[in-house]
């Protein structure tokens, strides 16, 4: 079964500042020259509403852009890590890039209910990834046979050229509370080369790089183990009617045996340390479980 969980940022403060209307200050805190002079070259026209310069190496700031989105940018040690903007989400179709809103569109949510503090629009940028991404966090009606839910969480990220990346029923950590994934990146990197980077979400702690290898979308899991973030597996879909080893149609017909009721849904690729993999999913979208099964090229 898919897991929905929340979870609570250390990094709260960023709610905080965005929590309450905030008037621009006679006198900004001073910062380094340099941090301006980039900030300025990303954000031009930007209107500066708050600096915070941190103790650790850390600067926040908050502005309106030319466009009037509201946004924050941070900064280590002087480096570009991430900006976001927040759309209103009464009229966000009309100002999201057309590419993006016919995406958006297409997955074919309806009667969508973005009231509350959890739910937003925003555009994300990112040190290492050359494109934009935009989330989507919203609530909407979603039927699954004779049941009907009034309220189910949709997560969306497509990235700017209208390319979905996720719509799924996981509350992802906001993009902003994990503004440093530059060790994730390099890994990704390390292992795949130059390939596209499309986009990004941070799932229960674990950052999820979404990539284009060999023309094909896939989602790469890098898992922080105490010691730095490390692989832990690529996963893409493949087409229900790939033609699985005999190794493979004999894990699936055994689950099946032993789970009447629970139906073929999903096929997947899944490469991990261990090696190549198969994943069967049984069940339904909301409700599924998954198998690994290795091909045993060895049997008939």
């Amino acid at each position: 079964m898919k897991k929905f969980t929340i979870l609570i940022s250390s990094f709260v403060v960023l709610s905080l500042l965005f929590s309450c209307e905030r008037t621009i200050p006679d006198v900004l805190p001073t910062t380094d020259p340099h941090i301006l002079n980039d900030f300025n070259t990303r954000c031009p026209a930007a209107r500066l509403v708050d600096i915070s310069n941190r103790d650790d190496g850390k600067t926040i700031i908050l502005f309106t852009d030319a466009d009037g989105l509201e946004g924050v940018t941070i900064y280590i040690d002087g480096t570009w890590m991430i900006t976001e903007k927040t759309f209103n989400t009464d009229d966000f179709l009309y100002k999201i890039p057309r590419k993006v809103a016919r995406t958006y569109i297409g997955t074919g949510i309806e009667n969508e209910d973005y009231n509350g503090d959890s739910y937003y629009v925003v555009e994300i940028s990112r040190n290492g990834m050359t494109r934009k991404q935009y989330e989507f966090v919203c609530s909407a009606p979603f039927v699954e046979g004779s049941r009907l839910i009034d309220n189910l969480l949709y997560s969306i990220v497509i990235d700017e050229d209208g390319t979905l990346l996720t719509c799924s029923h996981s509350w992802f950590n906001r993009s902003i509370w994990w503004y440093d994934i530059r060790t994730s990146i390099e890994c990704v990197r390390n292992k795949y080369g130059d390939v596209p980077i499309l986009g990004a979400v941070n799932d229960g702690g674990n950052n999820v790089l979404f990539i284009r290898d060999n023309d094909i979308i896939k989602t790469v899991t890098l898992r922080d183990r105490g010691y730095g973030y490390e692989w832990q597996d690529t996963r893409y879909p493949l087409n229900m009617n790939t033609v699985l080893p005999a190794s493979v149609l004999a894990d699936r017909k055994r689950y099946e045996a032993e789970h009447p009721g629970e139906d073929f849904y999903a096929l997947s690729s899944i490469d991990c340390p261990e090696g190549l993999f198969y994943g069967l999913t049984f069940g339904t979208e909301l409700t599924n479980t998954t198998i690994f099964s290795k091909a045993d090229y060895s049997q008939p």
